[in-house]
């Protein structure tokens, strides 16, 4: 008969997704893990086989909760410009929020490993073409509604949108000041109005 297990996968998963965002990958360690998670190292290798296929559980259980949570309203068949504009005033407020120097732990991870993904699964190149799905989307609707003007470049559009978003994630990830990264998102959001047909943006 095995082991009865004295813990629960799901919470070790959700315990180490914040435990990878706090320290990164190589800044986490197996020690750590044991310590943090209240398991010994015997049934954390039991139950995932390796430091990265734990990591590599965080990072989907990380897409799966919160990259859907920012991200998933932008790509709702009805999502517009209101939806992204809202999307900014959220990051606008972050730096002062429980994110503020821990950042997204994609964002992080695509920092800290750069074009080499070591699990395989390409989470970084899936989160990058999410974000860009999702602006596409909402910028998308936009123009066909008729809210944006018809000149404008959904595709070029959603590509400059997408770096401000991870630009302010690796903002926040460092603590910088919250008014620049207030002033930062409110560029963003006045470039929005400024694709409109009709701008309301307050400046």
């Amino acid at each position: 008969m095995g082991r009865r297990k004295t813990y629960d996968r799901d919470v070790l998963i959700s315990k180490s997704m914040e435990i990878f965002r706090d320290y990164g990958f190589a800044g986490t360690s197996t020690q750590m893990l044991v310590e943090e998670l209240g398991v010994n190292r015997y049934s954390l290798y039991a139950e995932f086989g390796s430091k990265q296929a734990l990591f590599d559980a965080a990072l989907g259980r990380y897409d799966d909760e919160v990259v859907e949570r920012n991200f998933g309203p932008l790509q709702a068949p009805n999502a517009g410009a209101a939806e992204i504009v809202a999307l900014f005033e959220f990051f606008a407020k972050a730096s002062t929020g429980p994110a503020a120097g821990r950042g997204c732990l994609l964002c992080n991870t695509a920092v800290e490993f750069g074009p080499t993904d070591p699990s395989g699964s390409e989470f970084v190149a899936r989160y990058f073409a999410r974000i860009s799905s999702a602006f596409t989307q909402a910028l998308g609707n936009a123009k066909e509604t008729g809210d944006l003007k018809g000149s404008v470049d959904v595709a070029k559009e959603s590509s400059f949108f997408t770096a401000a978003v991870l630009g302010l994630f690796v903002m926040i990830r460092a603590v910088a000041p919250a008014k620049v990264v207030k002033n930062a998102s409110g560029v963003a959001m006045q470039h929005l109005e400024s694709l409109k047909v009709r701008s309301s943006y307050p400046g």
